[in-house]
Parts: structure tokens; sequence; C-alpha cells
């Protein structure tokens, strides 16, 4: 009866042994962190038994080998007490090995990998005494094995890169969810990962649909004019739209307009403006954004590497990347970012202008934007001409009929995707 008592704590060491090595490994890393945090003790040992992997591991190892080996042993001495040498040796054979994966291997790693976070917060105090109480034999090991590693060159392993550590939580965002809320925040969370390697002319209001007024204007004209527009800072130019040479904002020109109407005289609305700020079309959206908030400034003018300007770019631009259209009471419904008409053949009426990243985010498609920021663009890159009206193409599987255009501009491209 004592050696039947053995052999089932022998089983249950096992059973402790495997799950805790599959549980260890499959446990959340950045969960246990958050746990942590909170002050969850447990949390904090296990942090600390898996920051010193190798003696983790050995003792896992060193542990579930030598009960596995005494299970044997003890199994197979049992069985030729009872069924003699040759019938024992071969039920000990089978049998042994029959539990020892159900008991030992299966259930509890099955159970392990499955229960991960609880079951390692469970085991983490005796797992912390054992691994004190192993250490001598796991060291000697270790240096055992270093020795006969040195055999085999083989590459170090290094530390996890930024890149590797990206990739990962990309493959944990992508992974499908039933939850809508959580779906829109891993939506959130994969735009924030893209923003260094997103480019600042990939989200600008190109140039052909910049608002700006020429700063010779008088002073009613002007009030005029920003008094209709929705926008609160425009670029004023002099001589020529490409030479911008400042900023006005609409909380600038409250102040010319209190002084104009109670009647001062000489008003140079040139005092009321502030310095331009150009950045180069291939700054990351990331560093723009660092830029923003180091400037204080909302408002950036896009030059390409000849410094002619290629369009504007907002702090609401770069957070629309993030969080997606952000309107307020003053945008115009006509104006928004991406226009989307259903036709009766099951394809997309879209602008020119509209942008693939818009696109592709709206609808799920992957068109390419490795070439071209806009539906129109990427037709013509594809096609290498000027389409004309009614002309349709199939790319990639998306048919694509331009509709409206106006001399060398495509307005309006139909798409219909290659799942309708």
């Amino acid at each position: 009866m004592i050696e039947y008592g053995l052999l089932l704590i022998l089983l249950m060491l096992s059973f402790f042994f495997s799950g805790t090595e599959t549980a260890m490994t499959a446990v959340s890393r950045p969960l246990l962190c958050e746990l942590e945090k909170n002050g969850n003790a447990r949390a904090k040992k296990v942090n600390q038994l898996k920051q010193d992997s190798s003696c983790l591991l050995g003792t896992l190892l060193f542990g579930n080998n030598i009960v596995n080996i005494a299970i044997t042993a003890l199994a197979t001495g049992l069985l030729i007490e009872l069924f003699g040498d040759k019938y024992g040796v071969l039920i000990a054979t089978f049998g042994v090995s029959f539990v020892v994966l159900v008991f030992s291997e299966i259930l509890p790693k099955t159970y392990a990998i499955n229960n991960a976070t609880s079951f390692t917060l469970k085991v983490a105090p005796i797992l912390s005494v054992m691994t004190v109480c192993f250490s001598p034999f796991v060291k000697a090991l270790n240096w055992i094995s270093k020795m006969l590693m040195r055999l085999f060159p083989a590459k170090e392993n290094s530390q996890t890169t930024a890149e590797e550590v990206k990739a990962e939580i990309r493959g944990a965002l992508l992974m499908p969810t039933d939850d809508a809320v959580m779906s829109q925040e891993k939506g959130m969370l994969k735009s924030v990962l893209d923003l260094g390697e997103v480019t600042v002319e990939d989200i600008m209001v190109h140039r052909s649909q910049l608002v700006s007024l020429n700063i010779t204007a008088g002073l009613a004209e002007i009030f005029d004019f920003v008094s209709r527009s929705p926008y609160s800072r425009l670029p004023l130019w002099k001589g020529t739209p490409d030479n911008i040479i400042g900023i006005l904002h609409a909380k600038a020109l409250l102040k010319v307009m209190n002084l104009y109407y109670h009647g001062k005289k000489n008003i140079h609305i040139a005092d009321y403006i502030t310095k331009p700020w150009f950045v180069l079309n291939t700054t990351s959206l990331l560093d723009q954004l660092h830029a923003f908030k180091k400037r204080r400034e909302h408002f950036a003018l896009v030059v390409d590497e000849y410094g002619s300007i290629e369009g504007v770019v907002t702090l609401e631009d770069v957070l629309e990347e993030i969080v997606g259209d952000i309107s307020d009471e003053n945008d115009r419904p006509e104006e928004s970012i991406l226009q989307v008409k259903k036709t009766d053949a099951g394809g997309y009426l879209l602008e020119g202008a509209a942008t693939i990243r818009d696109i592709n985010r709206h609808f799920k498609w992957n068109l390419s934007d490795e070439h071209a920021a806009t539906i129109a663009g990427y037709l013509m890159y594809e096609t290498e001409k000027i389409p004309q009206v009614g002309e349709t193409f199939v790319l990639n599987g998306y048919s694509f009929t331009v509709t409206e255009k106006e001399r060398n501009r495509i307005l309006g491209v139909e798409v219909v995707p290659p799942t309708l």
C-alpha cells in the first residue's frame, strides 16, 4: 500500500511539473506585468521566475524527468511482482506509457494551456521554493549543457528586437474577435503601430484642395472669406499661391475685427499672422505627431524635396489615422474624407481624390498604396496612362471604371470588388 500511495504521489507530481511547464510557456507576459502593477504578489513571483528562464526550465525538466523515471521504475517492480518477469515487463511497458501519457502529459498540458494564468499564479509559491531547492543540480546540469554546446557551433540567442515585439503585437491584433467594440479598439492599436510607416504625404490635403487667401485682399474681403470658411487656420500668400508667407488664425482675426470696427486705422493683417511651418513629405506620422506636440502647433505645410508646396497636414489628420474620421459642428457633410455611393451593379462610386488608406479601412480591401496615395493615382500608376471616361480596367481582381474627369484629373471612379 505504501508503494501504491507513493506511485499516486509521483503521478500527481508529474501532473504538476508537466502542467507548470506548459502554463509558464503559454501565460501572457504583458498580462502578468499588468497584474504585478496592480499589486498581485504571485504575478510578481512569476515574473521573477521567468527572468531566469534557464533556471526555471531546468528546474521543471529536472523534476519532471526524475518523477517520470521513478514512476516507471516503481510501476515496473510492482507489476513484475504481480505478473512475473515475462508479463510484468510487457504490461509495464504499455500500461505505464499509457498512464504517464494521459495523466502526466495530455491531461495536465491541456488543462494548463486553457487556464494558463490561473494555473501559473497558483503554482508560483511552490515553484519558487523548488527553484531554490533544485538550484545546485540545475546549475550543474546547465554547466554540462553549455560545455556540450561548444561542440555544436550555434548563434547565441539575442534579445528580442523592437520589430519582433511589433510583429508579435500585430499578430495578436489580427486574431479574429466577435466583440465589435474590441474589434474597433484593435483597429486603433494597429493604426498606432502603423504611424511609423505612413508618411504625411499619404494623409495630407493636396494643394489642389487647399483653401488659401491673398494677403493683399482688403480687410472686408478677408472678414467675409474667413466667416464663410469652415476652417480656423488659413494660409496667406503673396504674389502667387505657392508663396505662402503666413498662417491666419480665426482667433487672431477677431482681434483685427475688433480694432477695425472700433475705427482704428492702418491695420496690417501681416502683423497678426504666424510664421508658416514647412515639413518634408517623407516625414512619418509618428515623427510628425511628436513634432506637433513639441512645437505646440496644429498646422503644417507639406513640401517636396525641391521645396514646392504639396499640401497641408494638421494634428487632426494624424489623429484621424488612429481613431477614424473626426467631425465637428463646422464640418460640411459634402467635405467628408471618403464619399461612398452604392451603384446598381454592386460597386461603389468613389472620388478620385479618396485615399487608398481610407478606402482599405472602410471596405476592408487590400489595394496597394505603395506607389500612389489616391485611387486616381493608383489607377494611373497601374495602367501607365491617363484613363478616359468610360474606360474599364481589371486590376488585382478589382474592376475600375472612370466615371468623371476634368482635363487630366480623374474625379470619379466606380470600383467593383472581386467578391461581388
